[in-house]
């Protein structure tokens, strides 16, 4: 008879809510991750406008093109404002996860360890069972070699029926 962990289920359970748990946090990270991609490129969108507005500032300069150029550094400031929001609430949905991650693996861990006692346990019982059986057999071997010498030192005191006729 093999061993048989009687929540083998609920670890299986648990290991896959664990995984999932896992690829949740993986997603949130990959969500932070093009946030800050997005804010990189506008900051970088930000400064190239504001070298190309640096470098054409010599000789006349039209009001309607500085307006134009003003409101687009508020769009895109506007635009990495809301992207920093954004990832504000990624973080604390990434926290989140986190914490349920950290559960789930609680779980997980509880689960095997009581697996790993069960597993000793029963390799415990087998191996009391084997030594059981091993002294059974040694005890009835015992007994059957008592009970063989006790008959051939009965037969060596008895004398034999010839030599009692003659």
């Amino acid at each position: 008879m093999s061993f048989q962990f009687r929540f083998a289920f609920l670890l299986d359970l648990r290991r896959r809510e664990r995984d999932e748990a896992g690829a949740y946090v993986g997603q949130a990270t990959e969500a932070i991750l093009k946030v800050d991609q997005q804010i990189n490129e506008l900051n970088q969108q930000r400064e190239a406008h504001q070298q190309h507005q640096s470098d054409i500032r010599v000789g006349s300069i039209s009001v309607d093109r500085m307006l134009s150029s003003g409101r687009y550094d508020l769009q895109l400031l506007a635009d990495v404002a809301g992207l920093m929001d954004t990832k504000e609430k990624l973080n604390q949905e990434f926290q989140r996860r986190q914490a349920l991650l950290a559960i789930a693996q609680g779980e997980v861990q509880r689960f095997e360890k009581l697996e790993e006692r069960a597993r000793d346990d029963y390799q415990s019982e087998q191996l009391r069972q084997e030594q059981a059986e091993a002294d059974d057999r040694n005890s009835a071997k015992f007994l059957m070699q008592s009970r063989a010498n006790k008959m051939k030192q009965r037969a060596d005191d008895c004398p034999n029926a010839t030599e009692v006729r003659s």
